[in-house]
């Protein structure tokens, strides 16, 4: 009995550090990519602009891979927007505080106004705001949508996105937050 209490002690101790294996949808070459961007672009759970769009799936997949994201991560995360990717705030601020170059990432806003404060490892601390006057100047404080909703919202991610674009260009590849690419006219051809 003893005997029975050890093996079974040691083999509940076994599983429970057994490591965890995780389904992972990846693709690991372009004839997968295209076949992943298929299947997404026939998906209802992919955003509008992919949907029957397996091209900017197959782009968005790619650019995903880039910036470090999975294959999901990347469709529900990046957005396009006047034909051009854009990284959704939320997504952006959690690719820079991931990368081992960012020491903190510090957000504060008032009805005033925000401020983002980073700090990239080896450097000094910097700075970015986006004010009430800037969106007034900007013609953006009165513009139907999410500026009228959400103020307080769209002035901190206008000035998370001056500060993460500027201090971690290379984490973000260039891209620009989509809560900003809105507000940006679109390109004329």
């Amino acid at each position: 009995e003893e005997h029975m209490n050890a093996t079974t002690s040691t083999e509940t101790t076994a599983l429970a550090v057994a490591p965890r294996q995780s389904f992972d949808l990846s693709p690991r070459d372009f004839d997968e990519a295209w076949r992943m961007a298929e299947y997404l672009s026939d998906s209802d759970m992919v955003p509008k602009d992919f949907k029957g769009k397996p091209a900017n799936c197959l782009v968005a997949i790619q650019w995903g891979g880039e910036l470090g994201l999975k294959t999901m991560q990347a469709i529900q995360n990046i957005a396009v927007i006047n034909g051009r990717p854009s990284l959704w705030g939320d997504v952006m601020l959690a690719l820079v505080r991931a990368s081992p170059l960012c020491e903190y990432v510090v957000e504060t806003v008032t009805d005033q106004g925000a401020t983002c404060k980073v700090k990239r490892r080896g450097e000094p601390e910097q700075s970015r705001e986006f004010t009430v006057a800037d969106a007034t100047a900007a013609g953006l404080i009165n513009k139907d949508g999410p500026w009228k909703q959400y103020r307080k919202r769209m002035l901190q991610m206008r000035a998370r996105a001056w500060a993460l674009r500027d201090v971690f260009t290379d984490v973000l590849k260039g891209l620009h937050m989509a809560e900003e690419a809105m507000d940006m006219p679109p390109e004329k051809h």
